[in-house]
């Protein structure tokens, strides 16, 4: 019980740090034009910094095995949600389909994920939630691609080239090989990856400065997909984990079930809303679904956060 109010509480500072974002772009002190800048910041820095960071570590047999469980359980959950969004959100002749499938597949497992996966795991917690959004990462840039484009096929220089995806595989070869890295250079890297909470969730805050509140929240569509996102698809990934018996395969394996079930309970993902622009889709209906999202996830993610604890 204990453990699920610390992850409520920051479940709300993290809302916080949205309403920061928002009261930014309402008083000018920055504007909506920033949050593209800030985003690839995010991306292309702080992430970097939070994946290698995370790898530099002695190595543990056991932390090994971890990776492959939560890349494994990683893979199931992505593709569950392909296909339930894909039987549940039919095709309409609008795009607004392209971007539900998006809400309902994607969460935002590293910006808002790993600040609740450490408070719910340790640190430990986040050496394996790099390997649950590497599979995010590749997922996204391959299916997520195809269903916004509407092709049937995906640039894989663009998966090869993803700074979360070459900052995964510089962490692993760090792990593996034990190669030391100067303190400062670890210190550094820290003090970045400490920006990537605060930061990220300011910048959703600025990408949702200027939605129509009224439309959003009374928009039952949105409801329908949040309801997906946020309570069906971890409850499935929790029916499967616990008839599996997942939890009990491994010393550590419950650490790697709840960075899961955390990974695959947070609203919809930030992308939803940066990637439509690049293929000329409203990105202002992916800002709504993370707007109704973020705010419900307050009670739902200390829920599957208790109920994991109680029942696996």
């Amino acid at each position: 019980m204990a453990e699920a109010l610390l992850v409520g509480r920051r479940v709300l500072l993290i809302f916080i740090y949205v309403l920061i974002g928002i009261f930014c772009v309402k008083k000018k002190i920055i504007t909506s034009q920033s949050g593209k800048q800030f985003s690839n910041f995010i991306v292309t820095v702080i992430m970097v910094c939070v994946v290698i960071k995370s790898y530099i570590r002695p190595m543990e047999r056991q932390h090994l095995l971890g990776i492959f469980l939560a890349i494994g359980l990683a893979a199931l959950f992505h593709m569950i949600a392909i296909i339930v969004s894909s039987l549940l959100i039919k095709e309409r002749e609008d795009v607004g389909y392209r971007i539900e499938r998006m809400g309902v597949i994607y969460s935002n497992c590293g910006f808002m994920g790993i600040p609740l996966i450490y408070a719910a795991v340790g640190d430990i917690g986040i050496f394996y939630a790099v390997a649950y959004i590497s599979i995010f990462n590749i997922v996204l840039w391959t299916h997520g691609v195809m269903l916004l484009s509407g092709e049937k096929k995906f640039n894989l220089r663009s998966i090869i080239s993803n700074p979360a995806l070459i900052a995964f595989a510089i962490g692993l070869l760090l792990y593996c090989t034990q190669i030391p890295v100067p303190d400062m250079i670890t210190e550094v890297m820290g003090s970045i990856s400490d920006m990537n909470t605060p930061l990220a969730m300011i910048t959703t805050g600025v990408f949702l400065a200027n939605i129509d509140l009224k439309s959003t929240f009374t928009n039952k569509r949105i409801y329908f997909v949040t309801a997906l996102r946020l309570i069906l698809l971890p409850m499935i990934m929790l029916i499967i984990i616990k008839i599996l018996g997942v939890a009990n395969w491994m010393p550590g394996a419950h650490e790697v079930v709840m960075v899961n079930v955390i990974g695959c309970a947070c609203p919809a993902a930030a992308s939803i809303t940066l990637f439509p622009a690049k293929y000329n889709v409203d990105g202002e209906y992916g800002a709504q679904i993370i707007a109704v999202s973020t705010l419900l996830s307050v009670i739902t993610i200390p829920v599957f956060n208790l109920i994991t604890n109680l029942w696996l």
